[in-house]
């Protein structure tokens, strides 16, 4: 490999170095397609698109949305950062909290949309409106409050002269810029905690799971022999993927038909609200229900080509009922031990039940759009399921 570098370093900016391995490449590529042609599987369609602009907090539906370099363009990239301090050392430094759904299921009473020239769009010019539906919930603590329920700001604000600190989510670190006493104070009214919100700016964590990212050495690692070939090819390499306030990947993608099959084991008259699960894309079209724990990758008209690397394990956030912030009283409350009876299936998370796959786009995507009703084919299918291996993430579940 090092000999390959220096020969690139030599020479690899010349025309017939450039024509010579495009010519390779396509040999290979002929080659691979005829001996190795690989398994792919269903048919799909988009059914449903959201982006969550504050994590933790309800989202927004999209009819269509712009991909980012982390994902959906805006998707998380503010937070809540509950602030701890040591009563008996007051001028300790606090420690900050990034505020998950699973540990505050009242966050589930704010509702965060972006909109943009009145239609509801990710476009980095949009502004994000963030709603409290708390009203009357035994969360409907402070009496005194004044201000409207509804509060709005840029989806990418000006950080100049902000303060910053240093963010944790699940072991991945990031500087955050606070947003100031105004919207802190909003919160913290809301919430009966003192909390502040940040924005992570052009920040970013890294990916922390070695197999989580495909342009990661163990994602690479666990890709077709084809993608593999292609990483050791400078004009064809991205970087490494990294995260700013999704859990471990940039997107979360589930389908209709598993939605469907919980919804099942539900009472008549109850159906499982497929936004508990916080997806990013939610798909129909898959020829069975938990099919898509095998699915390797997805390719969407338009060439945008999603790998899917990890399985979503769940915690109890999809129990929440959105009327009062707090575990369902009727069946819906019981959807994560319905879930958990069969779905156990990721050794890297024994205790936890697992609903939709974790995916990334590549960077060749940024830019371009994905919108309700495209159509995309399932492009790879794993041999088997894959194993979650975030060091930082044992047992809790996540929400993403």
């Amino acid at each position: 490999m090092d000999h390959l570098k220096t020969i690139w370093a030599e020479y690899g900016n010349s025309p017939a170095t450039l024509t010579i391995l495009g010519v390779t490449l396509t040999l290979c590529v002929a080659i691979s397609l005829l001996l190795f042609p690989g398994k792919t599987g269903d048919s799909i369609e988009i059914s449903q698109l959201y982006v969550y602009p504050v994590k933790a907090l309800r989202g927004s539906a999209l009819q269509k949305a712009h991909i980012g370099q982390y994902g959906m363009v805006g998707d998380r990239t503010f937070s809540l950062q509950r602030v701890h301090r040591d009563a008996e050392n007051p001028e300790k430094p606090p420690r900050y909290e990034t505020m998950l759904a699973g540990y505050y299921l009242q966050l589930a009473l704010f509702r965060a949309t972006i909109e943009h020239e009145g239609n509801r769009e990710n476009s980095v010019n949009g502004q994000v409106v963030v709603t409290w539906c708390g009203r009357n919930t035994e969360f409907d603590t402070a009496k005194d409050i004044t201000t409207p329920d509804k509060i709005q700001f840029p989806l990418k604000p000006d950080v100049a002269g902000r303060k910053s600190f240093e963010t944790s989510l699940h072991g991945s670190t990031a500087m955050a810029f606070d947003m100031g006493d105004e919207f802190s104070r909003w919160f913290s009214d809301r919430t009966g905690m003192e909390v502040r919100l940040v924005f992570i700016g052009n920040g970013s964590r890294p990916v922390l799971g070695p197999t989580m990212a495909p342009n990661s050495k163990g994602g690479l690692s666990k890709r077709r022999i084809l993608d593999r070939a292609k990483g050791f090819l400078p004009f064809f390499t991205f970087p490494a993927e990294r995260l700013v306030f999704n859990d471990i990947a940039h997107y979360l993608v589930v389908t209709e038909e598993s939605n469907d099959a919980l919804t099942a084991k539900l009472k008549d008259g109850y159906e499982m609200d497929v936004r508990k699960f916080r997806p990013n894309i939610v798909l129909k079209g898959a020829s069975a229900p938990w099919v898509e724990d095998y699915w390797g990758e997805v390719t969407f008209d338009g060439g945008i080509q999603m790998p899917l690397m990890a399985n979503c394990y769940r915690c109890q956030s999809i129990t929440v009922d959105y009327d009062t912030g707090k575990t369902a009283t009727d069946d819906r409350g019981m959807a994560w031990k319905k879930l958990n009876k069969d779905r156990r299936v990721d050794k890297g998370a024994k205790y936890s039940p697992v609903f939709g796959r974790y995916g990334y786009c590549f960077g060749s995507s940024t830019g371009k759009t994905v919108e309700i009703g495209q159509k995309g084919k399932v492009t790879h299918i794993n041999k088997q399921r894959t194993t979650f291996d975030w060091p930082h993430l044992t047992g809790f579940g996540l929400t993403q």
